[in-house]
């Protein structure tokens, strides 16, 4: 990973319980709005193809970009803001198609969930992020997407998964544990009605449990994501209907007895060595079940990659400033111990060895025209929100992926999965301004994402200086 810059922000990452004064100086930043806003002279990277357009007046109204042409073909109106784009690259925000934004928790931890939330929304937001798809919802996410659209906070747009299903041996305390197919349609029912977007499952649901899922899906017109169930398996789930498969769960256990599994949740050598059992002749059939399955795929690459790479653990904890992070925080990222509790020396050198099978598969699915999508689960152990977004970009292009590519799994790709492409994903007249502007071009060098100039959200802009700010105005209270 890059250290630019960009690690002033990273390291300004924390979570201070804030005064009502903030709060109304932030809320007011949030919601000053200029009518129109024109960015001049800019190169475009529209990302509905492989293309630059150079030397482009871009003009927003309110969240609307309503003008794109040559420099000189664009009337401005005289009383807009000008940012100058001379020697910079606009394109479409970044997504997080697997995020964890902190919900409004048990009684006694509102504030202190509310704070970490508003925190991670602004790091998101300073790296670029402007769409999130949040994998395990509660109600306290639509009060955070609430403040957002209002804007009293600063942050990326977001799509609300449900509660995660699991069952009978459920991992997470957490979750919705289900047992008894009746009880499926009722809860689906409320999900739909409270506003969710989709359904999370997770590997442990039964499949009577998982045909009923599917089921009230379908009846409310919800999409599925998540986890591959044990006892369903990879081929069988392609063919269910699901909509998206996370951290590449069923390709990584192909072929490996059930009772395996079982008998220690899926964390073995045999469980992530059967990558490097698949042959090529496998690998293709699953590759071309997915890409007519219409089902998509979010890697989550960097999950595995933080349980065997010591570097990258040692960047979060080791950086000098780490210690100005909120204690809460801190004890976050530093929660590897755990994971290291549950994953074996075996497992973990096993993750190793697979990780190069790993990128071949995700070339392999791009190559057949699969969909890919751009995830990190942040917030888990050593992954800083937003951050982890760039260098999961930058994992694609290790994959193989052209740099076109793995910029679309992160732009216009999410915006196609959730079926807003008419509305975001791309920078075209009519789409809503959720836009990045750059001082490199990404298309040449994925670490141009880390030359943030500043972010419109919205319509909004945020200079890069103006989110340092508010990063900078909740690390002092805490301090």
């Amino acid at each position: 990973m890059s250290l630019p810059r960009s690690w002033l922000i990273h390291c300004c990452f924390t979570a201070a319980l804030l005064g009502q004064a903030l709060t109304a100086s932030l809320a007011l930043a949030g919601q000053t709005a200029v009518r129109y806003t024109a960015i001049t002279g800019v190169s475009v990277i529209p990302m509905d193809a492989p293309r630059v357009l150079n030397d482009q007046t871009v003009l927003i109204a309110d969240d609307r970009i309503v003008a794109l042409g040559d420099a000189g073909t664009v009337t401005v109106p005289s009383d807009a803001r000008r940012i100058e784009g001379t020697g910079r690259y606009l394109m479409p925000g970044l997504a997080d198609m697997h995020a964890h934004i902190y919900g409004i928790s048990d009684e006694g931890q509102e504030a202190s969930s509310t704070a970490m939330a508003r925190e991670q929304l602004l790091v998101y937001a300073a790296t670029g992020v402007t769409l999130l798809r949040d994998a395990a919802g509660s109600p306290g996410h639509f009060q955070h997407r609430a403040r957002v659209r209002s804007g009293e906070w600063i942050g990326p747009d977001l799509f609300v998964a449900s509660p995660i299903f699991e069952g009978e041996r459920n991992v997470w305390d957490f979750t919705v544990k289900v047992t008894d197919p009746a009880a499926v349609e009722p809860m689906v029912t409320g999900y739909a009605d409270e506003g969710y977007w989709g359904l999370k499952i997770y590997h442990t649901v039964s499949p009577a449990v998982f045909d009923a899922i599917m089921a009230a899906a379908r009846q409310h017109d919800m999409p599925v994501m998540g986890h591959v169930p044990f006892d369903i398996g990879i081929d069988a789930t392609l063919a269910s209907g699901i909509t998206s498969i996370e951290h590449l769960r069923g390709y990584d256990f192909d072929g490996v007895p059930v009772d395996s599994l079982w008998a220690d949740g899926g964390r073995s050598r045999e469980r992530f060595s059967s990558w490097n059992r698949m042959t090529p002749q496998r690998r293709d059939e699953l590759v071309a079940k997915t890409v007519a399955a219409g089902v998509w795929n979010t890697p989550t690459l960097a999950v595995n990659r933080l349980l065997f790479d010591p570097a990258a653990r040692a960047a979060v904890s080791e950086h000098p400033r780490f210690d100005r992070l909120l204690p809460a925080l801190q004890q976050e990222m530093q929660g590897m111990a755990g994971l290291d509790a549950i994953f074996p020396p075996e497992s973990r050198d096993a993750l190793r060895e697979a990780y190069p099978a790993m990128l071949d598969f995700i070339k392999a699915l791009s190559e057949a025209g699969g969909g890919l999508l751009v995830g990190t689960d942040s917030v888990i152990p050593g992954y800083v929100p937003g951050f982890t977004v760039i260098d999961e970009i930058q994992s694609f292009g290790e994959a193989g992926l052209s740099s076109f590519k793995a910029l679309e799994a992160a732009t216009s790709a999410p915006a196609r999965y959730l079926g807003v492409a008419d509305d975001r994903g791309t920078v075209a007249v009519g789409k809503r301004a959720d836009l990045i502007l750059l001082d490199a071009n990404p298309l040449e060098d994925l670490s141009a994402l880390w030359d943030l100039e500043g972010v419109f959200l919205a319509g909004r802009w945020h200079s890069f200086a103006e989110l340092e700010a508010a990063l900078d105005a909740q690390r002092e209270p805490a301090q």
